[in-house]
């Protein structure tokens, strides 16, 4: 999971403009909607990354169409 989380903030592009206590926040979101995913049956890794990429852009900019709205 820390992995997937860690991929997602790494190649979201404005990571580096949030704040310390905003990424912290985004990660604890995304690890909670992860949970949900994964409880739901997504297990693939690759697809789990885009997911939370798609979750960051709906928190930090505007509705991405990939967001599933878990």
């Amino acid at each position: 999971m820390k992995e997937i989380i860690d991929r997602a903030l790494g190649s979201y592009e404005l990571a580096d403009r949030l704040s310390a206590e905003q990424l912290a926040q985004s990660r604890e979101r995304i690890c909670r909607y992860i949970d949900k995913l994964v409880a739901a049956g997504q297990k693939d890794p690759q697809k789990l990354a885009e997911y939370a990429r798609a979750y960051l852009k709906e928190m930090h900019e505007d509705r991405d169409p990939r967001f599933t709205g878990c």
